[in-house]
């Protein structure tokens, strides 16, 4: 009896799983009909997390750990704490964010999903990757971080479903988010001084990391 009850019971976390995802992104979707962002004052959002100085990045670190649960993008928060903190500290909290709700994304799905998920998983080819991913998980997470047009999101999520181990995910993140992190704070910090010559340095940066990836994506860590 109680082995018949335990896929019920993952099926059944499957599919609240499922719809908690649908509910966020038509939550989002309300807020950005309903036009919320528009009557935002970030000027006084920004003054104010400077002034309580630590206390302020601490707020941003929750934020940035809870943002995958309601699956709002990630750049512009990163970008915001670039803005607001500077390039340095903007850079460390954003690390610690990132990788914070990266391993709770990757918990959740872990923990609620991958049961199911193992056991609807019925393409050969997708069966074929699964089973790589356990075997190179770190270098399959690394290339996927340093990669951004893969959704930051949608790889924590698909990681916590597959085989990959959780060290190797964790590592693979941690490693992959910094480059990433390091030029979205620059480019953020720079966006005080729009058009001086550490702006466009910054945006340079910026195009190259979104350009190059593009360039290597034919490029295969998994053989």
């Amino acid at each position: 009896m109680k082995e018949g009850m335990e896929p019920m019971a993952s099926t059944k976390s499957f599919w609240l799983l499922l719809i908690w995802f649908l509910v966020a992104a038509s939550g989002l979707l309300i807020v950005k009909w309903l036009g919320v962002w528009d009557h935002l004052d970030l000027n006084r959002i920004t003054i104010w997390l400077r002034e309580l100085g630590p206390l302020g990045g601490l707020l941003y670190i929750i934020v940035y750990t809870l943002r995958p649960l309601v699956l709002f993008p990630a750049t512009p928060v990163t970008l915001y704490g670039g803005y607001v903190f500077g390039a340095f500290w903007g850079t460390i909290y954003d690390i610690i964010g990132a990788l914070a709700g990266a391993l709770l994304s990757f918990y959740i799905t872990r923990k609620w999903g991958r049961n199911s998920f193992q056991r609807i998983l019925k393409n050969k080819r997708l069966q074929s990757f699964d089973q790589k991913a356990e075997e190179k998980g770190f270098m399959v997470v690394l290339y996927m971080r340093l990669m951004p047009f893969f959704p930051f999101d949608g790889v924590s999520y698909g990681a916590g479903l597959s085989k990959i181990r959780f060290w190797d995910y964790a590592w693979g993140t941690l490693i992959g988010i910094i480059p990433g992190a390091v030029i979205y704070n620059v480019f953020g910090a720079s966006l005080q001084d729009i058009g001086s010559g550490k702006f466009y340095a910054a945006l340079g940066m910026y195009v190259a990391f979104a350009i190059i990836p593009l360039l290597l994506k034919k490029r295969r860590v998994i053989k």
